[in-house]
This record gives structure tokens, C-alpha cells and sequence, in this order.
């Protein structure tokens, strides 16, 4: 499997864990750095956007990628597109049209993790 498969079904792995609510799983994939931009413009660590997921307080019914392009320098991958998706925050359904970026890094043994996420809102 080539860098790009491997990063884009870690992607896809990652997407999967935040639509179940699997924050345990969901940490496997995110740095210990992590900085999570969401479209709002709150900033979240690895730690806080954990512990956000674990509340239940945030809830992702579908997430959906399309338009990406990826730009890989050594070891660091940037990933570019839209993501689509149903979420309920604090009780209210919402849907989400976002442009992000995506900034992974393969690791030892060839593990992905991902290092920061911004993402701005286009509907």
C-alpha cells in the first residue's frame, strides 16, 4: 500500500471513531501536540478535544471527505478538501459544509498521527 492509501484509510479510520464516539480509539490517531481549529475559531487541544468527545456534548452522526488534495514534504502529509457531515452540539442538529486542512505525520512504524486540524465553514 502506498503513503497515500495508508494516510487517506488512517483518515478515513479517524472519521469512523469520531462518528462512534470512540474517543479511546479517536486518541490513537491524534498527537499529543494536537491543535484542533474548529470553525467557530475554538481552539482545542488533544486533550480538551478528548475529553469534548467523551462528554457527549458534541455528537457526529456522518462524516463525508471530498475535493482532497495531498501535499507530502518528508514525513509530513497535508491533506486538503471538504468535509460533510451530521453533528448535534449541545442538543441542536447542524450540518457541516467545511474547507479544511490537515496537517498528519508518519511516524515510527510507518503510524500516522495527526498534528493540527483547521477547518472554516462554506454554508
Amino acid at each position: 500500500m502506498s503513503d497515500v492509501e495508508a494516510l487517506m484509510n488512517v483518515d478515513a479510520q479517524r472519521r469512523v471513531a469520531m462518528v462512534s464516539g470512540d474517543a479511546v480509539a479517536l486518541g490513537d490517531y491524534l498527537a499529543d501536540g494536537l491543535s484542533w481549529t474548529h470553525s467557530s475559531g475554538k481552539t482545542d487541544s488533544k486533550e480538551s478535544f478528548l475529553a469534548v468527545m467523551a462528554s457527549g456534548t458534541t455528537i457526529y452522526h456522518s462524516l463525508d471527505v471530498r475535493d482532497t488534495q495531498l501535499r507530502i514534504f518528508g514525513d509530513i502529509f497535508v491533506l486538503e478538501g471538504v468535509v460533510f457531515g451530521d453533528v448535534t452540539k449541545d442538543g441542536l442538529d447542524k450540518k457541516l459544509v467545511n474547507r479544511f486542512i490537515a496537517v498528519w505525520q508518519k511516524g515510527q512504524q510507518d503510524l500516522f498521527q495527526l498534528h493540527a486540524w483547521q477547518s472554516t465553514g462554506l454554508a
